[in-house]
């Protein structure tokens, strides 16, 4: 009688185990998911080549969701203890990685870092569901929110140099093909009516990046094996290139015909049409892969046999939710008893030329002003009456958290680049006192076609030390971010100032002559 007493014990211990409600598991998930997606926002809004990261984390949601349907029967769970004990450093990570992204959201690094850390939790909830079956099962849909964090810097701006350059060269060839001369100078065709530049925009990033995360989920919706998901991907990259090609291509012989007017007119749409074709493209390219049509999955019937096991105690997920409230509540008290203590931030202005000969405002393009959303700027040229002719670009952006961002992702190496301007020598950093105030600048000689332009370029950050070297890229390192999290410095103003001087002996007579110009034109 007691031995049949204790079994009918176990069986209701074991259904309750069953049974147990992963709800909560399920809220503390996406509490930290949104963490991750609070923070990546910024780069999708301001940054058109990520604005898919929007619909990311949906089509994640519904990739788990599909799996959900054919899951394989849970697995046996072994070391929950130790899995625990593994994913502890994971959690503790988030702290010193949200102190570090407020300070410096624009560090790419730290995006990886912390989506890195919400898949790996992720995985580690799969597994005390289902054990190593579920961890395999379910571990694409959850890896695939990576997609959406943006590319490190140094990978972006070198795929983005050769796809300018490599489109560039191409649609001149074509051009010539069409009897339409044209000429390639760095990464602007010039043709007889004028120039058009392949921007950051038109390079096919963009699009190449979306069709790839459409590729990656049409591979995983048809449940393709790798061969054929790597086919797909391969085709997809190849529809999205050749679908940019053809944009630009477009738009280069369009000007040719009816003036460089028709670039502004066309732009947009033809830039979308591009999108839906690349989508097109992919569309068929699953439709051909996909000749011997698997069947669709069978939804999997609920019984104790599949669903999941025992969720994890609830003690560690009330210390998961104690720690998210002290990380979101540490960082942001740790920033604002610094900043109370912080003095206003230093800054200066400029005093325009408008008096020198042949003095004339610059307006910036529509395309500028939309991927630099400035709080104000202006731009001029001149000519000295020795001869030297003078450009100057002048920029600030307000205070925010996007502000370095958009400052820091924009310097000559890139849009000059951009307007057919190409580097001939990178003459590095050299401090200039102007003023009292020391600028951090940065020199290049470009050449522009026949002639030599001399670029000089400083990038400030509105901080209280006036004194110390602001914001340029060359202070971009790991020691400097983390000191200005341990100062408790976020959110700071930009402006930068870029001057090119052309038709003057050489490089030191060009910084001679620059710094004579500061001492007129900059007022602290």
């Amino acid at each position: 009688m007691a031995d049949t007493v204790n079994s009918m014990s176990d069986v209701q211990a074991v259904r309750r185990d069953v049974a147990a409600p992963w709800w909560p598991v399920l809220g503390v998930l996406a509490v930290l998911w949104f963490f991750a997606v609070r923070q990546l926002r910024f780069e999708w809004t301001i940054n058109p080549q990520y604005t898919y990261g929007w619909i990311v984390p949906f089509l994640a949601a519904y990739l788990f969701l599909e799996r959900w349907k054919y899951r394989p029967a849970p697995g046996l769970v072994r070391s929950k203890l130790a899995i625990a004990i593994a994913i502890l450093p994971l959690v503790l990570l988030l702290l010193p990685i949200r102190l570090v992204q407020e300070s410096a959201p624009d560090w790419r690094f730290v995006g990886w870092a912390l989506g890195g850390v919400c898949v790996a939790i992720s995985l580690s909830a799969v597994y005390f569901a289902g054990g190593r079956s579920w961890l395999l099962h379910f571990a694409f849909p959850v890896a695939f929110f990576l997609i959406a964090v943006p590319w490190p810097v140094p990978i972006e701006q070198s795929l983005i140099q050769w796809l300018m350059r490599s489109v560039t060269g191409i649609c001149v060839e074509a051009l010539s093909w069409a009897e339409i001369p044209a000429v390639q100078k760095g990464n602007v065709i010039e043709i007889s009516n004028g120039r058009v530049g392949v921007e950051e925009a038109c390079s096919g990033v963009r699009s190449l990046q979306t069709t790839l995360m459409i590729a990656l989920f049409m591979g995983e919706l048809l449940r393709f094996g790798i061969l054929r998901r790597a086919i797909l991907l391969a085709g997809a990259l190849g529809v999205a290139y050749v679908c940019n090609l053809a944009r630009t291509y477009f738009l280069v012989w369009v000007s040719a015909r009816s003036g460089m007017q028709a670039v502004g007119k066309y732009h947009d749409s033809v830039g979308m049409g591009v999108l839906i074709a690349s989508l097109v493209g992919v569309g068929i390219l699953c439709l051909i892969l996909n000749w011997k049509r698997a069947k669709p999955a069978d939804e999997t019937a609920e019984s104790d046999a599949l669903r999941p096991g025992l969720p994890p105690p609830k003690g560690i997920l009330i210390g998961l939710v104690v720690w998210f409230v002290v990380v979101e509540v540490g960082t942001e008290a740790w920033y604002r008893v610094n900043e109370s203590r912080t003095p206003p931030a230093s800054a200066w202005t400029v005093r325009w030329p408008t008096g020198r000969p042949g003095y004339r405002d610059i307006e910036f393009s529509e395309i500028t002003r939309t991927l630099l959303r400035y709080t104000n700027a202006r731009s001029g040229a001149w000519i000295d009456p020795d001869g030297s002719q003078w450009m100057m670009f002048f920029i600030r952006w307000d205070p925010g958290r996007t502000s370095a961002q958009l400052a820091r992702s924009h310097g000559p190496e890139i849009c000059l680049a951009a307007g057919g301007w190409v580097m001939k020598e990178d003459l590095g950093l050299r401090q200039m006192r102007i003023n009292g105030v020391d600028l951090p600048v940065h020199a290049y000689t470009f050449r522009v076609g026949d002639r030599l332009q001399h670029v000089f370029y400083c990038l400030w950050e509105q901080r209280p030390d006036a004194g110390a070297a602001q914001s340029t890229a060359e202070d971009l390192t790991v020691g400097s971010r983390l000191d200005s999290v341990r100062r408790g410095l976020r959110n700071a103003g930009q402006q930068a100032i870029e001057i090119a001087v052309g038709n003057v002996p050489g490089p030191a007579e060009a910084e001679a002559a620059v710094k004579r110009f500061l001492e007129q034109a900059i007022q602290p």
